[in-house]
C-alpha cells in the first residue's frame, strides 16, 4: 500500500506532472482556440478533484487527490495549462512523464492499485479530449467530440502507461 506522502519528493513531482501530462498530449494533438485548450485543462483538473469517491479503494489515487486538495487549501500555484501546452516538445515531454510515472507506480503500488492508477491517468486524458468540440466549421458549426488526432493521442497516452487504450 503506497501513500503519496511516503514517496520521495522527486517521485511526488513525477506523479503530479502525470496528472496534466495526458491532457497535454491530447491538447497538443489537435490544437484549437485558447478557450478550447483552457477548457480541456479545466475539465481534467475538475475531474481529478471530483474523482476521489470513485477511487476511494485506491490508496495511491486517494492520497494524490488529498495532497492536491491540501495544495488548493494552501493556495499554492499550479502550472499554467496553456503555458505547458504551448512549450516546444510539450507532447514528447508529457509522454516521457507518463512513462516515468508508470514505472514509478509499478514499483511502489500493489498490482491492483497500479492498474487502477494508470486507468485513472488515462481517464483524465479522456475527459480532456471530451471537453470541447473539435474540427468545427464556420461559426462553430459541426465538429466532433473526439477527432482522429485525439484518438491517436489517447492511444499514445495508454501506450506510455503500458495499458490498453
Amino acid at each position: 500500500m503506497t501513500v503519496f506522502k511516503d514517496l520521495a519528493e522527486d517521485e511526488q513531482l513525477v506523479l503530479l506532472r502525470a496528472l496534466q501530462a495526458g491532457p497535454v498530449v491530447v491538447s497538443t494533438a489537435s490544437p484549437g482556440r485558447k478557450e478550447e485548450t483552457a477548457s480541456e485543462g479545466f475539465a481534467a483538473a475538475a475531474f481529478v478533484l471530483d474523482s476521489r469517491a470513485r477511487y476511494v479503494g485506491n490508496v495511491l489515487v486517494s492520497s494524490i487527490i488529498i495532497a492536491l486538495e491540501d495544495r488548493v487549501r494552501a493556495e499554492l500555484p499550479f502550472p499554467d495549462y496553456l503555458e505547458v501546452v504551448s512549450r516546444p516538445g510539450a507532447a514528447e515531454t508529457a509522454l516521457g512523464t507518463l512513462t516515468a510515472a508508470a514505472a514509478l507506480i509499478d514499483a511502489h503500488a500493489t498490482a491492483e492499485d497500479a492498474a487502477s492508477t494508470k486507468r485513472w491517468l488515462l481517464e483524465i486524458a479522456q475527459v480532456a479530449a471530451q471537453a470541447g468540440k473539435e474540427d468545427q466549421g464556420f461559426l462553430g458549426r459541426g465538429g466532433v467530440l473526439i477527432n482522429d488526432k485525439e484518438r491517436a493521442a489517447l492511444a499514445q497516452v495508454a501506450a506510455a502507461l503500458g495499458i490498453p487504450a
